[in-house]
């Protein structure tokens, strides 16, 4: 690689680490990553499906496709997940793609709010779910990590608030005027943690609730009570079930303390991710090209605990991962040692091995057609299990 394009790569990924900026607030930073690949020839769509801070940054023509995601949001402790790596990582191996390769496509996805802030919360799922990737033969997605690794494994997530509207009235002088939203709320919040036991350990389900609102004054029949409940499991098609099964609980509740109710999701559902086994072995080849013997996590037998919208992606087409390794071992993700060990600063030698790595894996994968065959029937299989 050459010197200015190293250079570029990092300065970008500092740059985008000193904005900062929440999912669906990333204008700073999805605006220079969009002048920054038009500089070198891609055609951009900006904004893209409806969402400010969305892109869609192509170059070439034809097939083979590759598409890279690129994620920005950071969290209010700044980039504490490493987004500002994972987007010079895409914009890094975008570049030098389109350098190096004689045919094919290599599309940039810029895509808001992987952590689940804001209006564009989950856009992947988005991206998914309106076609985004259908004319895309393969992608590939990047995280930093403690470790080198390739594969993904997450787990189905979904978000949501239960909003009981009783009514005010004095607690003691006239109760019985009065219909308690809180008494309604923690009868939800019990009988949503009985279900643990309806699931089977297989799923591995988690549930997690807090409340947002929960009255005004102890003198006061609460007239609003708000319970904020995230549900997860390994498997997307059962998290679908339990969903429908804690709304129900949810209406029953509400019917029986004669509360109003809304629903309000804060997300899409993040799916369960397949991870394209064929992607993923040239990756491991390449980096031990590198002398380097990532994991692969596809092959761990621990379940997956994070989710992630990459894995709405892995469901309709067919996705590798890399992770690559910063900060010390047993880092926690979200947290400021994590966000100094995402410094580019401190990880540019990782940042620059993650594009090279994906860069000779993607080239690989161009000049082989019997790769790309694979590659599709390992995703067909996936999705028929």
């Amino acid at each position: 690689m050459e010197d200015n394009l190293r250079n570029e790569i990092i300065e970008v990924s500092m740059k985008i680490y000193r904005f900062a900026e929440l999912g669906s607030e990333e204008r700073r930073s999805s605006e220079l990553l969009v002048n920054m690949l038009k500089s070198h020839g891609f055609k951009v769509e900006y904004p893209y499906l409806g969402m400010e801070t969305a892109f869609r940054a192509e170059w070439g023509e034809g097939r083979p496709s590759v598409g890279l995601l690129a994620e920005y949001d950071a969290l209010p402790n700044g980039h504490s997940c490493g987004h500002n790596l994972i987007a010079a990582w895409a914009y890094g191996t975008a570049v030098l793609l389109s350098k190096e390769l004689k045919n094919g496509r290599v599309v940039v996805f810029g895509t808001p709010s992987e952590e689940g802030i804001g209006i564009y919360a989950g856009s992947k799922a988005i991206f998914a779910e309106k076609g985004a990737f259908n004319d895309i033969d393969f992608v590939i997605g990047m995280h930093p990590d403690d470790k080198w690794s390739v594969g993904g494994k997450a787990l189905a997530d979904i978000s949501f608030q239960a909003i009981f509207k009783g009514k005010a009235s004095h607690m003691a002088d006239s109760p019985e005027k009065g219909i308690n939203a809180l008494d309604a709320a923690v009868t939800a919040y019990t009988g949503i943690n009985s279900l643990r036991g309806w699931a089977k350990n297989d799923k591995h389900i988690v549930i997690g609730m807090i409340f947002r609102e929960a009255g005004v004054a102890t003198n006061i029949v609460p007239e609003r009570a708000v319970l904020e409940i995230d549900i997860r499991s390994s498997s997307g098609e059962f998290l679908k079930e339990l969903n429908e099964k804690v709304v129900r609980l949810l209406r029953g509740v509400s019917d029986a303390y004669g509360t109003g109710l809304e629903i309000k999701y804060l997300s899409p559902l993040y799916e369960n991710y397949l991870s394209n086994p064929v992607i993923n072995e040239i990756l491991l080849e390449k980096f031990r090209e590198f002398g380097i013997e990532a994991e692969n996590v596809d092959i761990d037998k621990k379940p997956p605990s994070g989710s992630t919208d990459e894995a709405n992606v892995s469901k309709v087409v067919p996705t590798g991962h890399l992770d690559i390794k910063i900060g010390y071992p047993g880092i926690p993700g979200h947290s400021d040692d994590f966000r100094e060990a995402a410094n580019p600063e401190k990880a540019k030698e990782s940042l620059i091995t993650g594009i090279i790595v994906a860069t000779r894996a993607i080239e690989k994968i161009f000049n082989e057609e019997e790769l790309l065959k694979k590659i599709r029937i390992s995703y067909e299989q996936s999705i028929r299990r």
